[in-house]
């Protein structure tokens, strides 16, 4: 067991994973109890060493300060020598994995679970000093109305709460004043954004000027204007607003990613993290793969609980695509993320809306998902995904028509987010919930056509299609699901244990046809 952790990322393994392998042949039951004897042994082995060893209800880790390594990833062993020699136990999970761990050392190629991706922890941890990316928010032009300023202000907290939360930037409030005579400039060597606002008035309306400049140039990087009644006001409310908010976070993200990405030497968590968000929604094992390790890197730079939370997230996909060897050790890894993440950034609305998500995919626990939704949108009434996870957890607690709306107010105040294509696809399945089929599908293409490899709209196509008479169409899916889904078949939509839930709550499975194609 020690081995195990000691030679896995991070140097950590959730208990159902150590106990497939470690156990396999035995029952559920007799396995954990074997597990918990090892760990009783194990810690009476270390005697007054047992902090290395740390437990908790889902997970085991080795912590990295009280130990050392004779055998690190990348390294061979002399000729005539054998990694953890005599360690032969008997259990196939076990004899598996040590034999690629054996062919690793031997050959110097790093197993997949086991490499690190981009740069080395040195790397990280030295230049996110450097390459720390900043937005500052100053005042532009201003009315004499005061109300006109304060949502104007308003507006921009919304923006900078947002760009703070995902951990891209840190953010410098300058609109009362300029920084202090002598005082460094905030954006002195390193990335930076000025984030500007500027009303003018007109006795029938008022504009709304949002500005995001490069500095020190004030290069522009990207403008938009907002209008609105002089006599009504702004509504931050109002999706239009909320769209507007999420555009300028999407370009300030992009701006950073590309400027820290550039410059090898000045890597940052946030560019990390966002290199990771983007690895994600590209789909497919070695995306996924990747996903997770920048995550897991991002993490390593700057302890936030966004980063945990999107390794979460990340396993949610894991499911949905059905690319994992054990469905309880994903569940057991996405809900630990979670946890740690909410202890560590309990008001962070993202943190928030992604645990919701997990909680819906992995234990369908939707009066959770509820409260974690509602909480994100609470904290920041903006956030795309808080608005869909809410509406998907209406959908499955009744409120399918509250759902759905909320559901597609998510896509319209997405922008260009690169998780687009999955707000399409939850607002199919509420759709679908809702009873409103025909705009499921049409949602469910819109989703397919964005990413043409993702499951879930192509399962629910194959059933919406089937039972819309279009049996072409529904064979068309079904041949796109095979070609990373082998095995798919109408039973599998029919099986409830599969991640299809939305179709039988739509009472729609009955019509599928009996015969398999």
């Amino acid at each position: 067991m020690i081995a195990m952790l000691a030679l896995s990322p991070d140097f950590k393994r959730t208990r159902v994973w150590l106990q497939d392998r470690l156990w396999g042949r035995r029952g559920a039951e007799q396995g954990a109890g074997s597990l918990r004897q090892s760990l009783s042994e194990i810690r009476r082995s270390l005697g007054s060493d047992h902090p290395v060893l740390v437990a908790d209800r889902y997970v085991l880790s080795l912590e990295r300060a009280l130990f050392d390594l004779d055998v690190e990833p990348s390294m061979t062993i002399a000729p005539g020598r054998e990694l953890l020699e005599g360690l032969d136990i008997g259990e196939e999970g076990f004899e598996d994995w040590l034999r690629l761990q054996r062919q690793a050392v031997n050959t110097g190629h790093v197993p997949p679970e086991r490499a690190s991706s981009g740069p080395s922890l040195q790397a990280v941890n030295e230049p996110a000093q450097s390459c720390r990316p900043r937005v500052v928010l100053v005042s532009g032009e201003r009315p004499s109305d005061e109300g006109a300023s304060l949502v104007a202000d308003s507006l921009i907290d919304s923006i900078a709460k947002s760009i703070s939360e995902l951990g891209a930037a840190d953010i410098f409030d300058f609109r009362a004043h300029g920084p202090r005579d002598g005082a460094v400039e905030p954006w002195a060597d390193t990335a930076a954004l000025s984030l500007r606002s500027d009303i003018f008035t007109s006795p029938a309306r008022q504009t709304l000027r949002l500005a995001l400049l490069q500095l020190p140039a004030n290069a522009l990087a990207w403008s938009s204007s907002l209008q609105f009644p002089a006599k009504e006001g702004l509504d931050l409310s109002d999706p239009r607003v909320m769209l507007c908010i999420n555009q300028v976070v999407n370009v300030a993200i992009d701006h950073f990613v590309k400027v820290c990405g550039a410059n090898s030497d000045r890597t940052a968590a946030s560019a990390l993290c966002h290199s990771g968000i983007l690895h994600l929604f590209r789909l497919g094992k070695l995306n996924f793969d990747a996903a997770d390790r920048l995550f897991a890197s991002a993490f390593t730079a700057e302890r936030r609980g966004i980063f945990l939370a999107w390794r979460a997230y990340l396993r949610t996909f894991l499911l949905a695509e059905r690319q994992f060897t054990c469905r309880q050790t994903i569940e057991a890894e996405a809900l630990d993320f979670i946890y740690r993440a909410l202890e560590l950034d309990p008001h962070n609305s993202y943190v928030a809306a992604l645990s919701a998500h997990v909680h819906t995919m992995m234990r369908r626990s939707y009066v959770a998902a509820y409260e974690l939704a509602e909480r994100s949108l609470q904290l920041n009434h903006a956030n795309p995904i808080g608005w869909a996870c809410l509406g998907i957890a209406k959908s499955y607690l009744g409120k399918t028509k509250e759902g759905y709306e909320d559901t597609l107010l998510a896509r319209s105040i997405a922008g260009s987010a690169p998780f687009r294509y999955q707000l399409d696809a939850l607002s199919s399945i509420a759709g679908t919930i809702a009873g409103d089929l025909g705009s499921a599908i049409d949602l469910a293409e819109a989703s397919h056509a964005l990413a043409p490899t993702f499951a879930p709209p192509l399962r629910y196509l194959s059933a919406l299609y089937a039972h819309d008479g279009r049996h072409d169409l529904s064979f068309e899916m079904v041949q796109k699901l095979r070609a990373t889904e082998p095995d798919f078949s109408y039973d599998k939509l029919r099986d409830k244990g599969y991640p299809a839930a939305g179709l039988h709550r739509a009472s729609i499975i009955q019509s599928l046809p009996r015969k398999q194609l």
